[in-house]
């Protein structure tokens, strides 16, 4: 088994501690009024309590004409039924895919595959997931959305899910599958220091990978009220060791970080996975709760908080100070940092959800009214009450070799976003709400 642990002992702490397309490098190759625009009327995208199913799904090219989507969902999100000739418990899922090929812009409209069919799922009592998957035609060279919503069919409760198809080249990360020791392909590319896994490349003959370290990218989304986004990753590896390729090789990338894994160098892109800690999307560790809190504050107070001698005592400080009570602090507490681990779930790309354009806006706005989304740029809406106006961040879509669903926000838009009004609602112990804006 390769333990990168072992591999990276030589070196300093520093270094060892690793819808939807457009060929345009900023997405914004198509025209935003041909676009096959989606508007999510309630906020279902990026809700968790909206649905009682939270599917993981992932996208796995077979060949130069065939693909793959994985669906894993979790047994107790599932009403499982024994009503049946066997007695045998079941769950049964109702699944309808859409696939539509956005290579050029006249392309945007036409759904290139779709299919409709009931799994029967049998469940046996210490089952936690059941994951099966789906064959559907993509030629290469072309990039793809695909749209999945599944129906629990005892419950009647649907969600809808979204996946970029990028089958442009056969380097990047939808040409590997990473897997258990079972076999079960694991579907997103967190991983955690515990985790034993298998990394499976079967595009083209291969008699060696090539994997790079980099410690995770420090830089946060910068406000929407500046000019520029924060600076995008330039993977700078801090280690780099080639690996005689086999399909059951065990790997354990014990460091937190960013592992870049490729079949040639010479390229850009490959497999990106990402070590965020054992307990993400959540976070408990005191030095990474005090990271947020740089959204709400200026530069030299951020500076204290992260200089401290006893940070966690400077954090619970500046949560007493805005509220002025221990009962609203911890209410506050509780709404940020939950909106923290909803924004790594929903918006996690090359670096922490958080750290995003989107997870900025999230945080500090909350959940959107309503979601414009297309094939390169989702908009949201936040609406207020009895009014008319309200007030929307555009996100595009950002080619990265790194990820396909890397999104930046649209600056420069001559709205009023009403910014540093909510970063004072926080700063004075208030969950921010454009209601309450006169």
């Amino acid at each position: 088994m390769i333990r990168i642990k072992d591999i990276l002992k030589p070196f300093k702490k520093g270094q060892a501690i690793l819808l939807i397309c457009s060929a345009a490098a900023v997405m914004s190759g198509c025209n935003s009024q041909n676009k096959n625009v989606l508007k999510v009327n309630k906020p279902i995208l990026y809700n968790p309590a909206s649905t009682s199913l939270h599917p993981n799904i992932g996208v796995f090219h077979l060949s130069e004409t065939e693909s793959q989507f994985f669906i894993s969902l979790n047994t107790n999100e599932l009403i499982v039924n024994e009503a049946n000739e066997e007695r045998v418990p079941r769950a049964e899922v109702k699944i309808h895919y859409e696939l539509y090929d956005c290579t050029e812009t006249e392309n945007n409209k036409i759904v290139s595959d779709s299919a409709t069919f009931f799994n029967i799922l049998p469940i046996k009592k210490t089952q936690k997931s059941v994951v099966f998957p789906v064959t559907f035609p993509a030629v290469q060279g072309r990039r793809y959305m695909l749209s999945v919503q599944m129906t629990d069919v005892f419950r009647r409760n649907t969600i809808r899910k979204f996946i970029t198809v990028n089958k442009t080249n056969e380097f990047s990360g939808q040409n590997f599958r990473v897997t258990a020791l079972n076999g079960s392909p694991k579907l997103d590319h967190l991983i955690n220091e515990n985790e034993i896994f298998r990394i499976i490349y079967q595009r083209q003959p291969v008699d060696r990978i090539f994997i790079k370290y980099m410690a995770a990218s420090g830089a946060i989304a910068t406000s929407p009220l500046s000019t520029a986004s924060a600076e995008d990753l330039k993977f700078k590896a801090d280690s780099v060791w080639v690996q005689p390729y086999s399909p059951t090789t065990n790997f354990m990338f014990g460091y937190e970080g960013l592992y870049l894994i490729q079949t040639d160098t010479m390229r850009q892109d490959g497999l990106l996975l990402m070590n965020f800690g054992t307990a993400f999307p959540k976070e408990n560790r005191t030095a990474k709760l005090v990271e947020p809190i740089r959204y709400l504050v200026n530069h030299s107070e951020y500076q204290k908080l992260m200089e401290a001698e006893n940070p966690k005592k400077m954090m619970d400080n500046f949560w007493l100070a805005a509220t002025g009570s221990t009962d609203k602090a911890r209410m506050l507490i509780r709404v940020f940092y939950t909106r923290m681990g909803y924004a790594n779930q929903y918006f996690t790309d090359v670096k922490e959800g958080w750290k995003t354009d989107r997870g900025v806006v999230y945080m500090v706005y909350g959940l959107p009214n309503n979601v414009l989304k297309s094939s390169d740029f989702e908009t949201w809406e936040y609406t207020r009450e009895h009014q008319n106006n309200s007030v929307t961040f555009t996100f595009d879509r950002k080619e990265s070799p790194y990820s396909d669903d890397h999104f930046v926000l649209r600056r420069g838009d001559p709205q009023t976003s009403y910014w540093a009004r909510a970063i004072d609602s926080w700063r004075k112990g208030r969950v921010f709400s454009l209601n309450e804006i006169d």
